[in-house]
C-alpha cells in the first residue's frame, strides 16, 4: 500500500533514491486522507499499517469530518486512537512535538 503521505526523520534518509515500495522500516508516520473508499483508510490500511509497526497512523476522514491519530501498534492493530473533529488540533507526540491545526479542514 502506498500512503497519502510517509514521513521519516531526516537522518534515516529513507527517500533518496528508493522505489515507492520500500519496507517500513524507519518510517515514523503515515497519512492517509479518505476518498470513494473509506472502509479500506479506516480499516484494511489500518491494520497492514500496524502490522508493518509504524508508529502513527493519521487518518484524515472527509465524510466523518474528524481526524484520528493512531498509536502503540501491536500485531494487526493499534492500541491507542485519539481522534478530534475537524477544527481541532491534533496533538502529535514525539518525534513530531506539535499540535496538527486542522481547523483549514472544515
Amino acid at each position: 500500500m502506498v500512503p497519502d503521505g510517509t514521513f521519516a526523520l531526516r537522518e534515516h534518509r529513507l527517500f533518496r533514491g528508493k522505489a515507492p515500495w520500500m519496507l517500513p522500516d524507519g518510517v515514523e508516520l503515515v497519512v492517509e486522507v479518505t476518498s470513494s473508499r473509506p472502509e479500506l483508510d479506516r480499516v484494511a490500511k489500518r491494520h497492514c499499517y500496524a502490522r508493518a509497526d509504524i508508529p502513527l497512523y493519521l487518518l484524515v476522514d472527509q465524510s466523518e469530518t474528524r481526524v484520528t491519530l493512531f498509536s502503540e501498534p501491536d500485531g494487526d492493530d493499534y492500541h491507542m486512537a485519539n481522534w478530534v473533529p475537524f477544527g481541532k488540533p491534533v496533538p502529535m507526540p514525539e518525534p513530531f512535538g506539535f499540535e496538527l491545526d486542522t481547523s483549514e479542514f472544515a
